[in-house]
């Protein structure tokens, strides 16, 4: 502690020894020590200027105009035009200043019904860049006092759109059934409504809000400068669904019996999937949309026909009731057996067969009516003798069927033949 008290003992006396001198040359010198500061205060002042100029300028910028000291039994009757500026600030805070910035007002102190000319005050809000109003433009401005005057007129719901067509608006219900409208006489004896005005369209929950209040004529036109008391109210629209909807498979209905050989190789729709609206318990349980009976009764070809859904009670389809199916036929595969007799071909005329020739099992595959309407004699069973003497040979059978059909099995391929001599 002692010795930092003689360190500050010390650093005094020498910031002393210092300063004597200087203080002595100012009281001699007093004229010169004045004319320093004002010099230095002026080259700030020129410097600062240099860098950030002042500029005088209209502000591109519109100035809302508001009335003050407006007597009790009157009002203004049409919205008051905005001023214009011309101001004096830096260069560099001219860009950012806003009409928040600035309050332009017009005193209706002790004035009656009627038009006036009047003068508008402006003053600044902010004290940025040495910021100076140099002149008021648009002014004097036209005022307009008409009789006050005030009603009560009921509050209506009007909606605007629509919900989706599976559901449905029930009642609007509004916390109060009037509101008082007050302003211009002319004006408020237009106003025959307060309108909450609830947009809907595609919604699809309950609506529950405040919704500002809009003065309106009988024809549904916004009445300006009227002010309507409340000016919110709760609105509650009931929104609910009357139908639900799903996307269900189409299933097509056959009726009858193809012709024997004959089956169904496919069966198609178009559309395939439609939308179905409903009850609740008929759209959670559907897995598929049944449609009308299609008649394949007999039928040998493909068939394509237009039918409608077998849409049940209380029931409906997005777009078209009707859809088109088409039924592939086709002739079924099969195989038959037939007992065909064997005919010789290419006998020399010096031997002959000894007996009969025995019938063969020929087995055909195709189309099954093909099989069902051939006959044994349209198939060919041969052995070919040509260049085979008198004694005992074994031959190949030859089958030939008609053209679509196949050959699948000859039993027995080979027959033994005894040829003797004539």
């Amino acid at each position: 502690m002692e010795q930092t008290r003689g360190f500050l003992q010390e650093a005094a006396a020498f910031i002393g020894a210092v300063l004597r001198p200087a203080g002595r040359s100012i009281r001699e010198n007093t004229g010169l020590a004045v004319l320093s500061v004002v010099l230095a205060f002026g080259l700030w002042i020129f410097v600062t200027d240099a860098e950030n100029p002042e500029q005088t300028r209209v502000l591109p910028v519109d100035i809302t105009v508001e009335p003050v000291n407006v007597p009790t039994d009157v009002v203004v009757a049409e919205e008051l035009k905005p001023v214009r500026l011309r101001i004096r600030v830096e260069e560099d805070v001219f860009d950012s200043l806003t009409k928040e910035d600035f309050e332009a007002t017009v005193d209706l102190e002790g004035l009656a019904v009627g038009e006036y000319e009047l003068p508008v005050e402006v003053r600044t809000l902010t004290g940025r860049g040495n910021l100076r109003i140099v002149d008021v433009l648009l002014t004097p401005i036209r005022v307009r006092l008409a009789q006050l005057l005030s009603k009560i007129v009921p509050v209506v719901v009007e909606t605007r759109g629509s919900p989706p067509s599976d559901f449905s608006l029930g009642i609007a219900e509004v916390e109060r059934e009037t509101a008082t409208v007050a302003g211009p006489q002319e004006s408020v004896e237009a106003v025959t409504r307060a309108v909450a005005s609830v947009d809907v369209e595609g919604r699809t929950e309950s609506f529950d809000s405040a919704v500002r209040l809009e003065p309106r004529d009988q024809r549904g036109v916004l009445v300006p400068v009227v002010e309507v008391d409340p000016t919110i109210v709760d609105v509650r629209i009931e929104i609910e669904q009357r139908t639900f909807s799903r996307a269900l498979a189409v299933s097509p209905l056959l009726k009858g019996t193809q012709r024997q050989g004959y089956n169904v190789v496919g069966v198609t729709v178009q559309p395939a999937v439609v939308t179905v609206f409903g009850p609740q318990a008929f759209i959670e349980s559907a897995v598929a949309i049944s449609t009308q009976p299609v008649d394949i009764d007999d039928a040998t070809t493909d068939l394509i026909r237009t039918v409608s859904l077998d849409l049940p009670s209380g029931v409906t389809v997005r777009g078209s009731v009707n859809v088109t199916v088409t039924v592939n036929i086709s002739p079924a595969p099969g195989q038959l057996m037939f007992a065909v007799p064997v005919t010789a071909t290419g006998l020399g005329d010096d031997v002959s067969i000894a007996g009969a020739l025995p019938s063969v099992q020929v087995f055909l595959f195709g189309p099954l009516p093909a099989l069902l309407e051939l006959n044994p004699n349209d198939i060919t069973a041969r052995v070919d003798l040509g260049g085979k003497d008198a004694g005992t040979h074994t031959v190949r059978v030859e089958v030939t069927a008609p053209s679509g059909l196949e050959v699948r099995s000859i039993s027995p391929q080979e027959i033994e033949i005894r040829l003797e001599p004539r």
